[in-house]
């Protein structure tokens, strides 16, 4: 009897966590009137931000630069371009977020920030921008 009333707390237990887990991972949020994740992958936000129901987003997946388009879906850092980088784990310290290791919205973009653009922080003096390059 201790032996299955043991095992049945554990079964609550992992089911418990694996669902605080998976509500932490998928929080809701109120974006411009739509309910979004506001971790959502770079799909997920380009699904409004197309044109369609939100102002269009430029991105760049390719050959990146300073006045081009976002940059998206791209390794970080960029193998050829490591010592032009600031390390991952540095960059995540400052509540950046990378995709699977690549750069996404939510590596600039947190939707839990009411001000314009929804920064992850102040880009005054290039602050965000410097966050993760270091030239």
């Amino acid at each position: 009897m201790k032996r299955m009333l043991g095992r049945l707390c554990a079964v609550l237990l992992f089911v418990l966590i694996f669902s605080l887990q998976k509500t932490v991972q998928a929080e809701q949020i109120i974006h411009h009137g739509v309910e979004v994740n506001y971790r959502g992958s770079a799909s997920d936000c380009l699904a409004c931000h197309d044109g369609g129901l939100a102002r269009p987003v430029a991105t760049c997946t390719v050959t990146c630069g300073y006045k081009t388009a976002h940059s998206l879906l791209k390794d970080y850092p960029p193998v050829k371009k490591r010592k032009k980088f600031v390390p991952a784990a540095v960059v995540k310290a400052k509540g950046i977020k990378f995709e699977n290791g690549k750069v996404t919205c939510i590596s600039c973009h947190n939707l839990k920030n009411p001000k314009r653009y929804h920064l992850v922080m102040e880009n005054k003096k290039s602050r965000l921008c410097l966050a993760c390059h270091i030239e």
